[in-house]
């Protein structure tokens, strides 16, 4: 399929991209791996008017800081994360969920900033809209929802499929942007609206420069879990991230998060579960149910909702046994 007409950059620092993006008035797209934006353009789900490719900026390698928190370069590579040393034995679980991404080309190609930022999927969404779904969706400026008809112009449910979004989350990790009054942090959670049709909170001249994680504790505990059809390459099904932090006496629950991706417009977290988990001796199979009840899962790409809330609750208990068996030092 032949592209339509459309502006291609290819600036040499991040201060240049962003001066680009700020230029055009909110029709231009990053371009760094394309593997979300260069599909999504041969449908015409999106049809920016300038590319601006990050393809020429050298990424930093992850480092260390003085304080033990970990920067990783937004344009790292994913398989550079799965290679890393340095992530393999600090954040193990990021180096995790990067490795189930897709296959290893796409892996070659994408990058940590543009997993984090690619846009929500549908089935009706994305796709050529010449045979099937002729009229557009609510996304695409339309007025009807396929999957949802009872939904109002305000209201897609498309859903959130980033494998390393929900790990971040689990995490605590920061977001360095870069827009056109410089550098500002914010937490990975404020990335995200929970809203189908504007899933981020990114002005469209700011670009995602880094992501921090700050160092784990004692007695930590972390694992990550994806379903999917094809192993990794599909975009999951569902998708656990638990990070929790042991007392003491090696069995009560100091602090906690579950993090759930593609079930939602965002990540999801059980809250009041999490509340609940903190100070007491964990009972896993007690809070999987509490906390797959405790989430509304979207079905998508023809799992229902059904499904996908015992694939969340047999898989959560699952996973709060090995990240406690890590915390506990047995793994």
């Amino acid at each position: 399929m032949i592209f339509y007409d459309f502006e291609y950059e290819r600036p040499g620092s991040l201060a240049e991209a962003a001066a680009l993006l700020n230029g055009a008035g909110g029709d231009a797209r990053l371009l760094a791996g394309g593997t979300d934006l260069i599909p999504n353009m041969r449908v015409e789900v999106v049809t920016p008017s300038m590319l601006v490719s990050l393809g020429g900026i050298e990424p930093s390698a992850p480092d260390e800081n003085p304080d033990g928190s970990i920067r990783i370069d937004a344009l790292s590579k994913l398989s550079d994360l799965v290679d890393s040393k340095l992530l393999r034995r600090q954040l193990p679980m990021l180096a995790e969920s990067a490795l189930t991404v897709a296959s290893n080309q796409v892996r070659e190609m994408g990058t940590l900033g543009g997993n984090l930022c690619q846009d929500t999927r549908c089935l009706q969404y994305n796709q050529k809209h010449d045979f099937q779904f002729v009229e557009p969706c609510y996304k695409r400026g339309g007025d009807c929802c396929y999957p949802f008809p009872g939904n109002d112009a305000t209201t897609c449910w498309s859903v959130y499929m980033s494998d390393i979004a929900c790990v971040l989350l689990a995490l605590d990790g920061q977001l360095e942007i870069l827009g056109p009054d410089g550098t500002r942090r914010m937490p990975v959670a404020e990335l995200f609206t929970g809203d189908g049709l504007n899933p981020f909170t990114l002005g469209a001249e700011e670009i995602i420069e880094a992501v921090v994680v700050p160092p784990v504790p004692e007695r930590f505990g972390w694992c990550y879990h994806k379903t999917s059809v094809r192993g990794g390459l599909d975009f999951g099904t569902t998708m656990i991230a638990i990070a929790l932090q042991l007392a003491a006496d090696g069995e009560t629950c100091a602090s906690a998060r579950i993090v759930y991706g593609a079930v939602g417009q965002g990540p999801l977290r059980p809250v009041a579960a999490e509340r609940a988990m903190a100070g007491a001796a964990l009972d896993p199979a007690q809070i999987a149910a509490a906390a797959s009840t405790e989430i509304t899962p979207l079905p998508h790409h023809g799992f229902d909702k059904g499904f996908l809330r015992e694939n969340i609750r047999v898989n959560t208990e699952r996973s709060l046994v090995r990240a406690m068996a890590r915390a506990q030092g047995r793994e």
